[in-house]
């Protein structure tokens, strides 16, 4: 959790709201490309929640578990919970005991779930939402707009850069209550690297020298993922070599079983594009982020919408709205993304700038092979 301290101060307010008895001020959506630790987040706060001194219940969903309404009912309101309830405890105006008598207890699910959570404060949380269906989101979405007026209730949302696109589609008044709410869940600062790169092993009164340190810190890109891999990594130096302090050699010697794993994970990435039919887009913008293939993202870098644009018209792309679609198709992969809560101009990151680096080498090599077969 290290360099999450900001989101995970605003999700315990929540927390702290909901053990209260009171709806939170806003859900919470985290928004970010893969690999940066949006999982993690989510089952931080599913542990929060657990082990709160007043209890919270808490549900860890994913869309697959929600597949169509009857299923989203199903998990929400499950009818063990809702036999315990009887229909003069819930009060939502449109729902009253005579409906309840007709649809057999089946009720609406804002009915439902404000009794639910009338009985006990409950926090939802549904990772890959990007993937989420629209019409269960829209019943989602509404039916949490409605019972958060009635009864403690929160939703955390959690999927890549694709994300609020994909919520605009559901017909929901949700984006209303996320002034403080939707956050983005990018790469580390370079000090919060470092310290996640240490601490574990400090635990274990295990250190790393400071040349070590940069050289892990700056191949990791600051990419939690990376980041974990290098922990790894330098895990099984220590238990490998049996020293208390770990130095540039060790680095190096770890470096080709990690090279591989990342190259491997690029694989996916690369054939990911491929399959979007994006690898021109990436090719294009590519050379865009290539300052920031420095250890730390630097904003003052990075491009903006218009920069963007122009990149992609140089490759061939040349209507404004396949430009668009493009742009917002790299984003939607979190190959390239904005993060929330800019001011114009709106300037891009790059989700990991080295997958560029392989992305260009790539095509390099594509032309290279294409000579030698002419």
């Amino acid at each position: 959790m290290t360099g999450r301290e900001e989101e995970q101060s605003v999700l315990s307010r929540c927390l702290a709201a909901l053990a209260n008895g009171k709806a939170p001020p806003h859900d919470v959506v985290l928004v970010g490309p893969c690999g940066n630790g949006k999982t993690v987040l989510l089952n931080w706060f599913a542990a929060a929640c657990r082990t709160s001194r007043k209890r919270v219940d808490v549900l860890t969903l994913t869309p697959s578990d929600v597949s169509d309404r009857q299923a989203l009912m199903a998990a929400l309101a499950p009818r063990r919970v809702l036999a315990r309830l009887l229909p003069r405890k819930i009060a939502i105006t449109s729902v009253g005991s005579a409906e309840w008598a007709a649809s057999g207890g089946g009720r609406s699910l804002a009915g439902a779930l404000t009794a639910r959570c009338r009985r006990r404060p409950l926090a939802v949380l549904l990772d890959e939402a990007h993937t989420l269906d629209i019409e269960v989101g829209s019943a989602l979405l509404n039916a949490s707009q409605q019972v958060r007026g009635a009864a403690p209730f929160m939703l955390v949302l959690a999927g890549t850069p694709g994300l609020p696109r994909h919520l605009d589609a559901m017909d929901a008044s949700f984006w209303g209550r996320l002034a403080d709410g939707l956050l983005g869940i990018g790469r580390l600062s370079l000090s919060a690297t470092k310290e996640a790169l240490t601490k574990p092993l400090l635990a274990h009164d295990v250190s790393v020298d400071a040349d070590a340190l940069a050289m892990t810190a700056e191949h990791s890109q600051c990419y939690p993922y990376f980041i974990q891999l290098w922990g790894d990594a330098l895990w099984k130096q220590h238990l490998a070599t049996g020293v208390s302090r770990l130095k540039v050699g060790h680095v190096a010697a770890a470096l080709p079983h990690l090279n591989a794993r990342v190259t491997s994970y690029y694989q996916g990435r690369f054939a990911e594009l491929e399959a979007s039919g994006l690898i021109t887009a990436a090719r294009a913008v590519a050379p865009l982020f290539q300052a920031q293939a420095q250890a730390q993202a630097d904003s003052s870098v990075s491009p903006s919408n218009q920069e963007i644009d122009a990149a992609l018209a140089s490759a061939g792309i040349e209507a404004e709205r396949d430009r668009f679609r493009a742009r917002e198709g790299l984003n939607d992969l979190g190959y390239i993304w904005r993060p929330p809560g800019q001011l114009p101009p709106v300037l891009w990151q790059a989700g990991i700038p080295s997958l560029m680096t392989h992305v260009l080498a790539h095509a390099h090599a594509e032309r290279s092979r294409a000579r030698e077969i002419r």
